[in-house]
Formats: structure tokens, C-alpha cells, sequence
């Protein structure tokens, strides 16, 4: 475990990469599999989706509001990649299992956006798509590179 007065300038840093790292990850899965692949969404209309759980349904019709889901996207990735710095900063464990550290991370992360989602009132049932590639962007594209992330810029060298 780290010193308190180590503890931010030791984990930030890597935190703060790991967390931009899996929100561009996790963005360019979701953009393939819903815009290029399948057309659910367009690129507008993903990040009006995100925009929309900060300013609710207004963000639809609100042009700037592309780039406050895209902000926001990037800002709430890298909050989950400090906080999951955090996380193994105190628990060795995290850092020595990144794959399935970073699988639990995911799904941990998928459940809450879940309920910022009830939260924001824009939830909606999810078909059995939007549930597998919900948890795959979650768990492979976020959760595990922000686990091997953090773990190798934590290692003592």
C-alpha cells in the first residue's frame, strides 16, 4: 500500500492514462458495432445519447450537444480509470490479476452507467444485442485495458 503523501502523484498519472486510454477504447467499439456495423446510431446521434444522461432529452435537440457527450464520454472514463487507480493502489490483488480484475471493473462500470441511465430517465430495456455488446465494450474494451494499464505504469520498478 502507498503512503498517503505518495498516493496521488504514484497512482494520477496512471490513472488519468488508463481511463482516457479505455474511454477512446471503448468509444471506437461502440462507434464500429452501432454506426458502422449495425446503423442503430449515428455518430451524432450516440453522443446525443450520452449527452442526454447529464442534460436529459433536450441534448436530441441541441447541436453542441455531440460534443458534450463526446466530453463527457472522455471525462466519466477517465473519473472510472483515477478511481480504479485508486482501487489498486490499495489492493494489490487488482494490479497482480489485471484480466480478471479488469473484467470485474467492467462489469462494475457497465451496472452503473446502467443506473445513471435510470437515473437520467432515458433508460430502456435493452435487447439481447444492446445487453452482450453493452458488456463486451464494458468488460474487454474498457474494464480489461484500464486494468493492464494501471497495472504496468504501478509496477515497482
Amino acid at each position: 500500500m502507498l503512503s498517503s503523501t505518495r498516493f496521488a502523484p504514484a497512482t494520477l498519472g496512471p490513472g488519468l492514462l488508463a481511463g482516457f486510454a479505455g474511454a477512446v477504447i471503448v468509444d471506437a467499439y461502440l462507434l464500429v458495432t452501432l454506426v458502422a456495423v449495425t446503423h442503430t446510431y449515428t455518430v451524432a446521434q450516440f453522443y446525443d445519447f450520452v449527452a442526454s444522461g447529464a442534460i436529459g432529452k433536450a441534448a436530441y435537440a441541441d447541436p453542441h450537444a455531440v460534443w458534450i457527450g463526446l466530453a463527457l464520454h472522455l471525462v466519466v472514463g477517465t473519473a472510472w480509470g483515477v478511481g480504479y487507480a485508486y482501487a489498486a493502489a490499495r489492493s494489490s490483488q487488482l494490479n497482480a490479476r489485471p484480466l480478471t480484475s479488469g473484467i470485474v471493473f467492467g462489469i462494475v462500470v457497465m451496472l452503473a452507467m446502467q443506473l445513471v441511465e435510470v437515473a437520467a430517465n432515458i433508460y430502456t430495456l435493452p435487447s439481447t444485442f444492446s445487453l452482450v455488446n453493452s458488456f463486451v465494450a464494458h468488460t474487454l474494451f474498457f474494464g480489461i485495458p484500464v486494468a493492464a494499464i494501471v497495472a504496468a505504469r504501478t509496477r515497482v520498478r
